[in-house]
């Protein structure tokens, strides 16, 4: 909700990433995890395709620690308590939950999403939503609602705007499923309720998230091809000692644009965009852009690593004009800002947002 914070200042040790990024003892080859999947892909198979490429993920994170183990010196964090709940008046309805904030600082908070321009909007009287779990209808529209189960999307031109969707029991709160397109969340808020069971706040293709704020799942976004992610924020996300935290999760597309958001991950997390070829799939026409970034072991991983890679599968992939925040780590990751952005990645115009390096070129 776009309500006033009121924000507390912690000071912390910085730590490593720890067990979230351990290498699995079960890693499995490509041609088993694809194997469950059929066409048309149904939630379970998504869910068992997920698990098993879970395996994958973590030994290549794990994979990229340096031998040493370096001790981040301590940084202030800042965090916020939970959004205020404004009382409602006696011929309303009480509106969205409230929601912790990023940490952030104060430097790196300006002219980036936050708590007063994403969620549902301010003045928003919301209402139970009655409808289907399952949207089948082309052109369902969501508006001003309260949501409280799990959503899966399998139809085209979907619309859910100014609504809370809260639920802590769903492993995707909404999917995008079935290779429909056009699902629109706008002004959208997302409260996984710290579900450590359940993996993302929305999985799947062919949709855009606009001013989103989403929160408390194990993961924010999982996204496949066809998917733009703007003037969003993504932060809070429920650390568990098994987990592997990400903002934005992509394990192969073919159209990916994360433009204008701030994903600002708590120690403990992986990282706060994630592009993974591990799998077979390809990762191609990724635009990474203007976004605030923090957190993780390295806070952005590009895609692609010289030697480790499959150089084939990788095109048209950028990581520009971002601003790194040093409110979780001094190096915005614990290892660092960006790894796997060896060429083709283009890598350029992303500066220091905060600490003694303002302004300067990260690298």
């Amino acid at each position: 909700m776009r309500r006033t914070l009121s924000v507390l200042v912690l000071l912390v040790l910085a730590a490593l990433v720890g067990a979230n990024v351990a290498a699995s003892a079960a890693t499995q080859n490509d041609s088993a995890c694809r194997q469950p999947l059929t066409l048309p892909y149904d939630m379970g198979e998504l869910m068992a395709y997920d698990a098993c490429r879970f395996d994958r993920l973590d030994a290549q994170v794990a994979a990229m620690k340096p031998a040493s183990t370096p001790t981040a010196s301590p940084s202030p964090v800042t965090t916020a308590t939970a959004k205020a709940t404004s009382t409602p008046s006696a011929s309303s309805s009480p509106t969205a939950s409230s929601s912790p904030s990023a940490s952030s600082s104060p430097t790196a908070s300006t002219g980036f999403p936050s708590a007063a321009t994403t969620g549902v909007r301010d003045g928003t009287t919301l209402t139970a939503y009655s409808g289907p779990a399952t949207i089948t209808t082309a052109g369902t529209v969501i508006d001003g609602k309260k949501i409280t189960s799990c959503l899966v999307i399998k139809a085209n031109n979907v619309i859910i705007r100014n609504s809370l969707i809260s639920s802590g029991g769903c492993y995707f709160n909404v999917l995008s499923d079935n290779g429909n397109t056009g699902l629109q969340l706008v002004d959208v808020e997302i409260d996984g309720q710290g579900n450590t069971s359940g993996d993302s706040a929305i999985n799947g293709g062919g949709f855009t998230c606009l001013r989103c704020d989403l929160h408390g799942t194990v993961d924010g976004i999982k996204a496949q091809s066809d998917v733009v992610v703007q003037d969003s924020w993504i932060h809070d996300l429920t650390i568990g000692d098994d987990s592997h935290n990400d903002g934005i999760q992509s394990l192969g597309t073919t159209s990916l644009k994360v433009l204008h958001n701030r994903i600002v991950m708590a120690d403990g997390a992986t990282s706060a965009v994630i592009l993974s070829t591990g799998s077979a799939s390809d990762m191609r026409n990724v635009q990474v852009s203007g976004n605030l970034l923090g957190g993780g072991a390295f806070t952005v991983y590009g895609g692609y690593e010289a030697g480790r890679d499959t150089l084939s599968k990788i095109s048209n992939i950028s990581v520009t004009n971002n601003r790194f925040t040093t409110s979780v780590f001094p190096r915005a990751g614990a290892y660092g800002p960006l790894t796997s952005v060896d060429s083709p990645v283009v890598v350029s115009g992303n500066t220091w947002a905060d600490g003694t390096q303002t302004g300067q070129p990260v690298s």
